[in-house]
């Protein structure tokens, strides 16, 4: 018995249609794991390559993912972007307080090379529509030499070669769980995400603020020996005068407010002690006065205003305040509080900023050792 079939299966295996039973099996199989994932994709669409979600919230939470088709497809006239410095500010206090239709991208860990290239899309999407820019200009942004886009370089191009890195990436389908498990299985702490007054935001409802959080912050960055990041020379000239410059300079057609965003006190206090902080203020105070020279530009500087960089109840950290701080900063551009308008009053903001650090340095080491007493 077992003879014979085994007779069998080898005249079946012998049979010379078999190879081209064989073949067209493979391309059937092949053909239908290619089109079965075009068709999940398509549907799913985690970074919105094809258009905005239908049947599911949107979920602001990969900007350098999802931001071409955002600037493209939804209604605005004034684009809000920053680093995670603008993370906490809510489109409600944007468009109630300067009478606007905004958008906003905050970008965590942004080169200024990331925002100018949201800004580029903006511009080629809108056209006339869009009337201004709102930089939160982060002087850590200009010293980092990488873009974080370059990771998803293929979405930002309008190009039918790209598709298959789309439709067989890692990162979409990592998205894609991530969506589908946020849906099904979402934890209150990132409910915030499909809010889109709270576009790109990290508030949520009881997360802490205070002198406990900041402090706490400060000491394990001492341990690390880390600041948020030194001054990088040439990367820094490299940002100022072939990204950030030319961005302006392209589009006097566009009005740009710039304003520096406020940092809590202990970020440059920190810089301070590990002998980086005289560096940080140089290149802050060149980037003011070049700025100054475009004639599409207004200015401001927060980072000495000391109703918001002194007080720990609105940080969560030494760098990111909340959206009680977020208010503040959009309510004091409306009133043009602390607007910089010529080379003197940017001198006069770096004197008092590096008056308030030295002030602030005793106080910020007291309050490490206080901490650290606290914990033994």
């Amino acid at each position: 018995m077992l003879r014979k079939l085994w007779d069998h299966l080898v005249k079946i295996v012998n049979y010379p249609v078999l190879p081209v039973i064989w073949c067209k099996s493979v391309v059937i199989v092949s053909l239908s794991i290619v089109l079965g994932a075009a068709a999940l994709v398509w549907i799913v669409d985690p970074h919105y390559r094809y258009r905005l979600p239908e049947f599911y919230d949107t979920v602001y939470y990969e900007v350098y993912a999802t931001a071409p088709r955002l600037l493209r497809d939804l209604d605005y006239n004034t684009l809000y972007l920053g680093s995670s410095m603008t993370r906490n500010i809510f489109l409600s206090d944007i468009d109630e307080v300067l009478k606007v239709r905004s958008i906003k991208l905050a970008a965590s860990g942004a080169a200024t090379a990331d925002l100018a290239k949201f800004v580029d899309i903006a511009i080629k999407a809108k056209g006339k529509k869009l009337q201004q820019i709102i930089f939160s200009l982060d002087i850590y942004s200009m010293n980092k030499p990488e873009p974080h886009y370059k990771e998803f370089e293929y979405l930002y191009r309008d190009d039918l070669k790209e598709e298959y890195r789309y439709l067989f990436s890692r990162q979409t389908y990592s998205s894609m769980y991530y969506l589908l498990k946020r849906k099904y299985r979402p934890k209150k702490k990132r409910q915030h995400q499909t809010d889109p007054n709270r576009m790109f935001s990290t508030e949520y409802a009881g997360m802490r603020f205070g002198w406990q959080e900041v402090v706490s912050d400060a000491v394990g960055n001492e341990k690390a020996h880390h600041t948020q990041t030194p001054a990088a020379p040439e990367v820094f000239e490299n940002t100022l005068n072939n990204i950030l410059l030319p961005m302006v300079k392209n589009n006097p057609q566009i009005k740009f407010v710039f304003y520096l965003a406020p940092y809590h006190i202990y970020t440059y206090c920190q810089s301070e002690q590990f002998h980086e902080a005289d560096a940080l203020l140089k290149q802050r105070l060149r980037v003011m006065k070049e700025l100054l020279l475009c004639s599409n530009v207004r200015l401001y500087d927060y980072q000495a205003d000391r109703s918001l960089v002194c007080c720990h109840d609105l940080y969560s950290d030494v760098q990111h305040f909340r959206s009680t701080a977020g208010r503040m900063i959009v309510e004091k551009l409306a009133a043009n509080h602390r607007r910089i308008s010529s080379a003197e009053a940017a001198d006069a903001n770096d004197r008092e900023l590096r008056k308030l650090i030295a002030e602030q340095m005793p106080v910020y080491y007291s309050d490490l050792e206080k901490f650290k007493n606290k914990k033994r």
